[in-house]
């Protein structure tokens, strides 16, 4: 078994220091497959932090028999307080390292014990927003900018180790250290996605809201969109756009901006209890039965949950959820409704904040 050990200086920025702290470990494996039961490992990598220095560790197994070794060399780097950090290690490393070691009677430690945080799971709530191929790791980093040498895949790189498994020659040995080291420092510096977690779940300030025109694309009409900007307390590591059912989502620095379509026109509002109505269709209005009965019986017929409702002429914002009321919608069960807008709700800073908070959330949902 080869031990390679490499230090490098900690970068300075927010989330490094606040979620890289000296118990934490950083680590990725290796394999020869996707089966613990007919693959080994052969390649552990990890980083710890010393004070101002990352210290990144990787245990390589020359054959198939260094993979005990290589397991307890691992196991020695770690404490019983440390938080392991992965990319996809919950789905992936973790449970393959706790089946390989099943295998050695020497080796008792069971990585379910310590606490985790994956990296994977954390982008994958947000790869949507980001318009990214898959959510495989190099994706990420290409989002962020985050250069790599290392052109492999771990499928490729099998057929690689087993190469320098027969011969020890230098260049297979090379790529095998590089991809590896590549992943381990690449997840130290994913620690900026936590920025965009932050995003949906700290508490927003609402620096500005108001009403603008625009011509749509290919049109003469004049519409309006309502633009609310929120301030955010950290910097993105890489602005994008996202154009959701409800409204756009503009990330950039430290700014956030939704923009939504207003709705100008005339819409419905549909009663619940449409058996205590009727329905008149001249007017294509539902009125109460109470009413009802000063109309001419040739002119109504009785109410159904589709016909029951009036018109309201107005302007009006979308969602998904009853979140404001009355709420509005050109048919019954719409998968998105409206309320109206008017200058009380512009004029009202919680009741937009509250509306923000709301779109910020409806852009979670894929």
């Amino acid at each position: 078994m080869k031990h390679i050990h490499k230090t490098i200086f900690v970068t300075d920025d927010y989330y490094t220091s606040q979620y890289f702290s000296d118990g934490f470990v950083f680590f990725d494996i290796e394999t020869t497959g996707l089966s613990s039961k007919t693959s080994f490992i052969y390649l552990i990598g990890l980083a710890i932090r010393e004070n101002d220095s990352i210290h990144i560790h990787q245990f390589l197994a020359q054959n198939r028999s260094d993979e005990a070794d290589l397991l307890a060399a691992f196991y020695a780097m770690l404490h019983p307080s440390d938080i392991l950090v992965t990319f996809n290690g919950a789905g992936f490393d973790i449970p393959f390292i706790n089946a390989r070691s099943r295998s050695y009677p020497s080796l008792h430690n069971d990585l379910s014990s310590y606490e985790q945080i994956d990296l994977y799971r954390l982008s994958a709530n947000y790869a949507h927003l980001f318009h990214l191929p898959d959510k495989k790791q190099k994706s990420i980093e290409r989002f962020l900018s985050i250069s790599r040498e290392d052109q492999y895949t771990g499928k490729e790189l099998i057929s690689i180790y087993y190469e320098y498994e027969k011969e020890q020659k230098k260049e297979p040995e090379t790529l095998l250290l590089l991809h590896n080291y590549e992943d381990v420092l690449g997840m130290t510096k994913l620690l900026s996605l936590f920025a965009y977690r932050d995003l949906f779940r700290e508490p927003h300030k609402l620096v500005n809201s108001h009403l603008e025109m625009y011509h749509p694309y290919g049109s003469d009409t004049e519409e309006t969109e309502l633009l609310l900007e929120l301030s955010v307390p950290v910097r993105f590591p890489s602005p994008f756009l996202y154009q959701g059912d409800l409204c756009s989502l503009h990330c950039k620095d430290s700014s956030v901006k939704l923009v939504i379509p207003v709705y100008t026109g005339i819409l419905k509002f549909f009663y619940d209890n449409y058996k205590d109505y009727y329905y008149l269709p001249e007017e294509d209005t539902a009125i109460h039965k109470s009413v009802a009965s000063f109309v001419d019986s040739s002119h109504r017929k009785k109410a159904t949950a589709k016909t029951c409702y009036t018109k309201r002429s107005g302007t009006f914002l979308p969602q998904k959820d009853i979140w404001f009321t009355p709420v509005f919608s050109f048919e019954r069960n719409a998968r998105i409704s409206f309320f109206e807008l008017n200058d009380d709700f512009l004029g009202d800073h919680s009741a937009l904040l509250q509306y923000a908070d709301y779109l910020l959330s409806s852009c979670l949902q894929k």
